[in-house]
């Protein structure tokens, strides 16, 4: 139901920085970029977004292929935010205890 972590996303003060800290020392290829994001290939199938949208949430990571209405349901004591459109699905998010942003995504 809750698919794979195959995302970490860091909210940062500094896209421009972070790109560079990634793609220079750590030879991360860049898979999209943005105005305020980057998105690496960690391999495997997995990503490392870099991103400021004035949100603070250090951290946050992401389950993709999950069946947003199951996991949404499972997951409603913890108030989600509803289904959005995310690329050619869905996507809702939830808090964990300490507050880390869990992102649920469809695709």
């Amino acid at each position: 139901m809750f698919g794979n972590l195959t995302v970490t996303v860091i909210d940062c003060d500094d896209v421009d920085e972070m790109t560079r800290f990634y793609r220079d020392r750590l030879n991360l290829k860049v898979l999209d970029q943005g105005e305020n994001h980057t998105v690496f290939d960690t391999g495997n199938g997995g990503e490392l977004v870099v991103e400021s949208h004035g949100v603070r949430h250090p951290v946050s990571m992401a389950f993709t292929n999950v069946d947003i209405s199951n996991a949404h349901n499972a997951l409603a004591d913890l108030a989600p935010t509803e289904p959005v459109p995310h690329k050619d699905g869905q996507r809702f998010s939830a808090q964990d205890p300490e507050g880390n942003r869990i992102i649920f995504v469809d695709a």
